[in-house]
């Protein structure tokens, strides 16, 4: 092969590859905005957009953003409530990470103890370890938050519904268990 015909390979792959990241930078963009209109129209809170880079890359060497989509409701169970009940990322771009994050308060009297919450995997896989930001025993009017981690490469791409349980229990020996979600749609 002559130099030219090499050059003019390279370029059109180049060419290629350039168009992909327009066509991706225009999905994220109606998807976030998207996702702000329905969270607006639903009364739910808009919250960053996928482009909203923080400084961090996970394990995977993948960048970490902003939780994008809408977070709405609030989840109870006896002296428990936890926030947001619902997490709905939105299109999520592959080989990149989000984490939704939720808090719990103990609006009860009493002392409670936040168990190891489970994933159920509805539709899709994958979410990561479960990562408290603060204690696990809670006294009355305490709070902690809680997030896990999705990131997904391709292959694993297209919807992913999840339903977090969390066992809370009381000093009597009684146990509860809040139910939140996390649905979105990862895809290049």
């Amino acid at each position: 092969m002559t130099n030219t015909t090499t050059r003019a390979k390279q370029h059109r792959r180049a060419h290629r590859r350039n168009q992909v990241l327009v066509a991706l930078a225009a999905v994220i963009a109606i998807g976030t905005a998207t996702a702000a209109i329905a969270a607006v129209a639903s009364g739910g809170t808009p919250t960053a957009g996928a482009d909203v880079r923080t400084s961090e890359t996970n394990a995977m060497g993948m960048p970490v953003i902003e939780t994008p989509g809408t977070a709405s409701g609030t989840a109870t169970a006896a002296a428990i409530t936890a926030s947001p009940s619902s997490w709905a990322l939105g299109v999520v771009p592959l080989n990149i990470a989000v984490r939704p994050t939720w808090t719990i308060h103990n609006t009860g009297t009493d002392v409670v103890t936040i168990g190891e919450p489970h994933a159920q995997i509805n539709k899709g896989c994958c979410p990561g370890a479960f990562t408290f930001a603060g204690p696990m025993t809670l006294e009355p009017g305490g709070q902690t938050s809680f997030n896990f981690e999705l990131s997904m490469h391709p292959g694993m791409d297209g919807p992913h519904d999840i339903t977090v349980h969390v066992p809370v229990q009381h000093t009597d020996g009684t146990t509860d268990t809040v139910d939140l979600s996390v649905s979105g749609d990862f895809h290049d």
